[in-house]
């Protein structure tokens, strides 16, 4: 009876060793589909890869992601934050990486109360449970101020005087290409793809800005062309390092649901002028 019974405690206690890791998920939202496509990918694929690394290393616990298309179209990406709050094991969002679709999702991200990092700039701080980890427009403002003088933010029409950019690439392109007195200057949407075919012998004459983080690993941007087949873009570096965050901070909470207090501890990228020379 006794050696029936150290039997079976043995295989409780192998039973615990080998349990199954805990997984969580973060979300993502972005346009998987239409001509923002490949920023789309771009930022997907880094996120991918740093998750892919994380969960190689075996670090703890378990990441799965959720990534859901909002096609560039502001009333959709105004919708997506609610299915993923349908998901429990969801403990981050990472936001959309377009100026115009940031925008339209920011009250319904703030509503989840499910921590995010916004990829892309917004006009205001939200709130204690989303991080403009792209910046607010305001920071735009200022680093062009010296350059360019004061000038307005603009996500969307009518535009009637000189401002800076930050909304859809369609527009832009089409600003650009009618009236370019009123681009002076533009954030991280004059590195799209779509912006520089559509105003393609105009989208290199732009100055524009976009958030860089610094300390990206050596071997970020070997790793990301082994895994795409191309050179990293600003969206795809900034993507991999708000993955790289919210993976610290998913890992540093308690029961791995981080709130506020670590969301905040989260230092924010600095804004540069990406193509400085035509400042010159």
């Amino acid at each position: 009876m006794l050696l029936t019974m150290g039997i079976w405690l043995l295989m409780l206690a192998g039973c615990h060793d080998v349990r199954t890791p805990e997984v969580v998920k973060i979300g993502l939202i972005a346009p998987f589909e239409g001509p923002s496509r490949p920023l789309g990918y771009d930022t997907l694929n880094a996120v991918k890869l740093r998750i892919n690394q994380w969960n190689e290393s075996e670090a703890q616990p378990k990441i799965e992601l959720v990534a859901l298309n909002d096609d560039g179209d502001p009333a959709l990406a105004a919708r997506l934050p609610a299915q993923l709050a349908q998901d429990p094991d969801i403990r981050i969002i990472l936001g959309p990486p377009q100026g115009h679709t940031a925008m339209a999702a920011l009250t319904s991200l703030a509503e989840t109360g499910i921590p995010t990092m916004l990829l892309a700039p917004v006009r205001s701080d939200p709130g204690d449970t989303v991080l403009t980890y792209a910046g607010l427009g305001g920071h735009y403002q200022k680093l062009f101020q010296p350059l360019l003088g004061i000038l307005p933010l603009a996500w969307s029409r009518p535009v009637s005087q000189p401002v800076i950019w930050l909304g859809d690439p369609l527009t832009l392109a089409e600003l650009v290409n009618q009236h370019p007195e009123l681009i002076p200057a533009a954030g991280p949407v004059a590195g799209e793809v779509a912006f520089q075919h559509w105003a393609s012998e105009l989208a290199w004459s732009i100055p524009w800005a976009a958030p860089i983080p610094a300390g990206l690993p050596a071997s970020f941007a070997s790793d990301y062309e082994k895994m795409t087949g191309e050179k990293p873009t600003p969206a795809a570096a900034l993507a991999y390092a708000a993955t790289d965050e919210a993976l610290r901070i998913i890992a540093a909470a308690p029961n791995h649901r981080p709130g506020p207090d670590l969301l905040r501890t989260i230092p924010l990228p600095d804004i540069v002028l990406v193509n400085a020379h035509l400042m010159q």
